[in-house]
């Protein structure tokens, strides 16, 4: 009786150990069957940021033909890895050192406000060239320097004059909605950086 139920047991086991394997094996089966940029945007998806929050799209209607094509790509391309709404809603400001220094002396509070706008030379030229060297971009090399070219008219756009205020408000209402659904992605991305 002892024998035959440790036999019970043991092929009762076996039975669960293969069950185990062959589904952790389906998972892993089913993980392969993912592109790179599937695995990309799971990633984003899990690690949100403000940005996510906003809208995935803009007016363009006045933008130029190429721009309008920067955002097609964009839209097209971008959105493989994350949605539209990183890049759309970022604090990002591409500006040349001279317009930097321009721009200090008109606005300081631009340079105060670092969730709101972070204006640098070349950083979405750094973004866009960061983004095509992941695994799964298929962003072409002509495609990418048109995405710069949007992403770089477009920030100084929405982002600054006329606009700015509207920009202001915008962004602190992202950042609010952030720290209210993901307080602790919140405080790891814009807390401790106060």
């Amino acid at each position: 009786m002892v024998y035959r139920t440790r036999l019970v047991i043991g092929c009762l086991f076996g039975v669960f150990v293969g069950v185990g394997l062959s589904m952790r094996v389906g998972d892993v089966a089913k993980a392969a069957e993912k592109t790179a940029a599937e695995l990309e945007k799971e990633k984003a998806l899990q690690n949100p940021y403000a940005n996510d929050l906003g809208p995935t799209t803009i007016d363009i209607s006045k933008y130029s033909a190429e721009l309008q094509e920067g955002y097609r790509y964009l839209q097209k391309r971008c959105a493989q890895c994350h949605t539209p709404a990183r890049p759309l809603n970022s604090q990002f400001l591409e500006l040349k050192p001279e317009e930097i220094a321009e721009w200090k002396a008109k606005q300081p509070d631009v340079f105060q406000a670092p969730f709101v706008w972070q204006p640098e030379s070349g950083v979405w030229q750094r973004y866009v060239k960061r983004m095509m060297g992941k695994p799964g971009c298929e962003v072409q090399q002509n495609e990418g320097k048109v995405i710069w070219k949007f992403l770089v008219y477009d920030s100084k756009t929405r982002k600054l004059g006329a606009n700015k205020d509207k920009w202001a408000a915008h962004r602190k209402q992202l950042l609010a909605q952030c720290k209210e659904k993901y307080p602790k992605r919140y405080e790891e991305l814009y807390g401790a950086k106060k």
